[in-house]
């Protein structure tokens, strides 16, 4: 017999011609010639095959091992026919029937396990078991293909809408179709025919052989036969509705076929893989059975080769029972599993887990059981910060982030796909469990406090902490390594956050004298000499200034899980154990946080001034002091705001010209040099300053006191440095300590009347003051103190 291969409308199989019948070949083809002349028009050309994921064999058959490794390829891949034909370029619906056609099988993905399809109610007759079965909306099976090796799927959704008390309520579903590149993890153009459509879900064949048939047909001759328009959205159809012709909407002379087997002996399997989430508390690095169980953890889980299709697991509320995600089919590409994401800006999604207070301790994939301290670890990811001496890996590099070809792992080179009997619960194949711990910061304090209470005392600014960390406590030194530094400071939502590189670490208080270390890693190692060690934060020791206080603290740092209001899980450090230490003395005192949980440092300053007499503040040097703002303010106060009847070269205010508008005469010192020239402010309280007081009864004695009072008010606002002292300064006289306020307004009240007594008091006073070079003064505020200039 000799075979001659003529393309079949509904099967794929050869028609065999007998030998005797040869002479009517030529008369035969003649008329197969002409009627494909007068019928070209009204046939679907080229060809379709079933083939495996990566299209490498087409008409694979019994050789299927499940239904999932069945798929489509829409030209002729590397094992065809060399006559087969492409189909033409263009958009096509496809679908999985019985040989027959009438049983429609392509299926949702919870009823690719029915028995029969659209005909399971004849398949529950024949004695098979069966259930219910819901088709596969056409719009899932819509693919355009480009005539050559290229097909791609149109949709990956569709919509149902359901009345809902009254109301019309939509639900979009998956569709469930893979590509051949996505299924096995490689790109289009590494397939030897280009890209393959998986037929899966589809149910079961009521068959008895086993064999399956699938269809492609053109989306306009499926539009036409279900009475549709070309363009119509085609929502949830499925082909079953009583107004679509042929099998289903595939008029077969408008179709391509393929039959194809799978083999089903094997019975349907499952590999799916836990994510747990524990506290790290003790900071070991290792999964203990005392340690606790995290709920409510986010977790990013991405299939392979798909960096945009990031789903969120988050961790169960029972342990033993934990979150788990399926890799079935896939089990042996690459998965990432993220806890954060550094770089998931990069592909449009949040990065999980935030703010940050925590950092990961340890990460490995064990064997699945119940109780979490029972499985066997199979592989540890490279360990981040604090496990690995000398090697610090940061989670990045565990099992996220960066170019998904780069990171991951393999389920199936750590477990095998498990049975699953029907219907019944199976466990997962594999654990990922992550530890965390939690990190602390600690606000620290300079205060100026001159006897006030804490949060009534001043801030100075500048002053110099350091902290020492301990010898045991490991240091995430590489927190810049992966270019993360600002994703961390940005996302910890904490402005202060600043990596530690050293076991000390300096800092300078800002404008509110405060400084803030963080990324304070616990200290619950112990150390080689026994016992823990502590941290300890000091300030440094300015000149000129006395500690009122501790001089040093030491804490420790503990990491605590808590939950907020929405039950979501915080893993933070927190300082504990506070004891302060006093100067000099090594005895530790218990000092509980103040206020808001800020250590302060108290300190006070010892100040002595050189004061100077009304004679230098006339001569050339002390006049060079003076500034306009010391001129505006002597100006506004009551003995110098209008002419007095007691100064002749010269009148008050002080702006260099006589009340008619005359200037002053320059001023000159004893031994007759120009001091300042004529007309000038300076001048004027030059001639003030030296001014006689021969009419002095008559006036009270008030210009010696006006005097004396210039003079002080010069000295405090220039002594014991350029920004002189505040109001709230007390200075030393024989009568006690007085503030600049007090000794400045009573002499200016003392001016203002007529007592002699007091004007003659003052003036004694002020000149006691400003002929002193040691004039002792407790500071009213920091910038009476020298800054504290560090080494």
């Amino acid at each position: 017999m000799k075979r001659v291969n003529i393309s079949s409308v509904n099967e794929d199989q050869p028609i065999l011609i007998p030998s005797h019948v040869k002479p009517l070949i030529t008369c035969i083809c003649l008329s197969l010639a002409t009627m494909v002349s007068a019928t070209e028009e009204t046939h679907l050309s080229g060809a379709i095959f079933t083939t495996t994921p990566d299209g490498s064999i087409v008409n694979e058959n019994v050789r299927y091992e499940g239904k999932k490794y069945v798929f489509l390829d829409g030209g002729p891949g590397p094992s065809a026919s060399p006559y087969a034909a492409a189909l033409p370029a263009g958009y096509y619906y496809f679908q999985v029937t019985d040989p027959s056609g009438k049983c429609l099988l392509s299926s949702k993905k919870e009823y690719a396990d029915a028995n029969g399809g659209t005909c399971y109610e004849s398949s529950k007759k024949s004695g098979q078991k069966t259930s219910t079965f819901m088709a596969e909306p056409l719009k899932c099976r819509l693919f355009y293909f480009d005539g050559k090796g290229g097909v791609e799927l149109q949709h990956s959704t569709y919509t149902t809408r359901t009345k809902v008390k009254g109301q019309w309520v939509e639900t979009v579903h998956d569709c469930q179709h893979q590509l051949g590149s996505e299924f096995t993890g490689k790109y289009p153009d590494e397939l030897p025919d280009g890209d393959t459509i998986q037929l899966f879900p589809f149910a079961n064949t009521p068959n008895n052989g086993g064999v399956y048939k699938a269809w492609v047909s053109p989306k306009s001759k499926v539009h036409e036969a279900c009475k549709l328009y070309e363009y119509d959205d085609i929502g949830y159809l499925t082909g079953e509705e009583e107004q679509c012709r042929g099998f289903f909407g595939f008029v077969p002379r408008w179709s391509k076929t393929d039959n194809f087997k799978v083999n089903l002996e094997k019975p349907a399997q499952s590999f799916d893989v836990a994510l747990r989430k524990f506290h790290d508390k003790n900071l070991n690095c290792t999964l203990d059975n005392y340690e606790e169980y995290v709920k409510n953890w986010d977790y990013g889980v991405t299939p392979p080769m798909s960096p945009y299709m990031r789903k969120i697991f988050t961790t169960a509320e029972y342990e033993k029972k934990p979150t788990s995600f399926s890799v079935l089919g896939q089990e042996y590409l690459k998965w990432l599993v993220d806890e954060y994401m550094w770089d998931a800006y990069k592909y449009g999604v949040y990065p999980l887990n935030t703010p940050f207070t925590h950092f990961p301790s340890f990460a490995d994939l064990r064997t699945y059981t119940p109780y979490h301290i029972n499985g066997y670890v199979v592989k540890e990811f490279d360990k981040p910060f604090a496990c690995t001496p000398n090697k610090y890996t940061y989670e990045y590099n565990v099992l996220s982030g960066g170019e998904v070809t780069d990171y991951g792992f393999v389920p199936g080179d750590y477990g095998s796909a498990k049975t699953v009997k029907y219907g019944e619960y199976e466990d997962p194949v594999l654990s990922l469990a992550f530890g965390n711990f939690g990190v602390a910061k600690l606000k620290v304090c300079k205060i100026f406090a001159n006897g006030k209470e804490t949060k009534y005392a001043s801030p100075i600014k500048g002053w110099k902490f350091s902290l020492h960390i301990p010898k045991n406590v490991p240091i995430p030194s590489n927190i810049n390594e992966y270019e993360n530094y600002d994703t961390f400071k940005r996302l910890s939502q904490d402005p202060n956050f600043s990596p530690i590189y050293n076991r000390t670490v300096t800092k300078y208080a800002d404008d509110y004298g405060c400084a803030t270390f963080s990324v304070l890693v616990p200290n619950v190692v112990d150390s080689k000499y026994g016992y823990l060690e502590k941290y300890r934060v000091v300030e440094h020791p300015a000149y000129g200034w006395d500690i009122n206080g501790y001089a040093s603290y030491t804490f420790n740092v503990e990491s605590k899980l808590t939950y907020d209001s929405y039950k979501k899980p915080i893993i933070r450090g927190e300082v504990v154990d506070v004891k302060g230490y006093k100067e000099n003395d090594y005895t530790p005192y218990d000092m509980p946080y103040s206020y808001d949980q800020t250590l302060y440092f108290k300190n006070n300053c010892k100040i002595v001034a050189d004061f100077d007499t009304k004679g230098y503040w006339h001569n050339k040097n002390g006049l060079a002091e003076l500034t306009y703002e010391d001129k505006y303010y002597v100006n506004s106060l009551k003995p110098y705001q209008y002419p007095s009847k007691y100064f002749e070269a010269g009148d008050e205010p002080f702006d260099g010209k006589f009340y008619n508008g005359t200037y002053v005469a320059a001023a000159f010192s004893a031994d007759g040099y120009e001091v300042w020239k004529a007309g000038t402010w300076q001048s004027e309280i030059s001639h003030f300053l030296t001014d006689a007081n021969s009419n002095a009864d008559a006036n009270y004695h008030k210009e010696q006191l006006a005097q004396q009072l210039l003079a002080f008010i010069f000295n405090t606002r220039h002594r014991p440095n350029a920004y002189g002292l505040s109001d709230y300064a007390q200075i030393n006289t024989s009568g006690g300590y007085y503030t600049v306020a007090q000794i400045r307004d009573g002499a200016i009240a003392a001016w203002y009347g007529n007592d002699s007594a007091k004007i003659e008091y003052y003036t004694k006073l002020l000149d006691g003051l400003n002929n002193n070079d040691y004039v002792q003064i407790i500071p009213g505020d920091p910038k009476d103190c020298p800054k504290p200039y560090f080494e």
